[in-house]
């Protein structure tokens, strides 16, 4: 198939209808959460998270996602991004971005074998993806479970995550679950002021969704 047809086909302007404002929030929150949470958990299992669990320099791979997100569509392509898949490079020790030149060699190569490819069932990758999961569970013995504030919406994301498919918007909807519970708990003065404000947009994104 060409990509002719699609190629370069983006209308800018038409996008900027305000009708198609709650799509254009759920396409940039998936997006964000999901880069957000790929980064951190990719980071966690390649030691790069500093003592309070941050990423150094985090703007760094935002950036590189938020060009491919915008130049991958130009190009006719699925969005480009960072997937949780990338952990596996990282538990098998890689943490430069040798690896992820490596792994685009890899992919470029694997062109020339498309129709050997498309022979493979989706099952057949199933117990990779399982394993990927099993490791990234082992971020949960981190988690004081015994708080029910800090464990709850721990376990809400889990779930969320699974439902949607999505591990953007299970994020989203655990920061969202840990306003309301610290809330109802009386412990509102525990969450941070970005997270209040960050729960505004959530809200949003959410009624959008349901929405549509």
């Amino acid at each position: 198939h060409s990509l002719t047809p699609v190629l370069g086909q983006i209308d800018m302007l038409g996008a900027l209808n305000i009708a198609f404002l709650p799509f254009l929030f759920v396409f940039f929150a998936s997006e964000f959460f999901s880069t957000m949470g790929t980064t951190l958990a990719v980071g966690g299992e390649a030691g790069l998270l500093d003592e309070e669990g941050n990423m150094p320099h985090i703007n760094r791979p935002f950036m590189v996602d938020s060009i491919a997100a915008a130049v991958g569509p130009w190009l006719g392509i699925p969005a480009a991004t960072a997937l949780i898949e990338s952990s596996a490079a990282a538990e098998a020790g890689g943490k430069t971005g040798l690896t992820a030149l490596s792994a685009a060699v890899m992919f470029l190569l694997m062109l020339l074998f498309t129709p050997v490819a498309l022979m493979i069932p989706k099952e057949a990758t199933a117990p990779a993806l399982i394993l990927i999961g099993l490791n990234m569970f082992s971020g949960l013995r981190k988690v004081d479970l015994a708080n029910f504030t800090d464990g709850l919406p721990v376990l809400m994301m889990v779930m969320i995550t699974l439902i949607a498919n999505s591990f953007g918007t299970g994020i989203a909807g655990g920061l969202l679950f840990y306003v309301v519970i610290k809330t109802i708990a009386g412990k509102w003065r525990e969450i941070p002021i970005g997270l209040w404000i960050l729960a505004i947009p959530l809200v949003y994104y959410f009624a959008t969704l349901v929405k549509h």
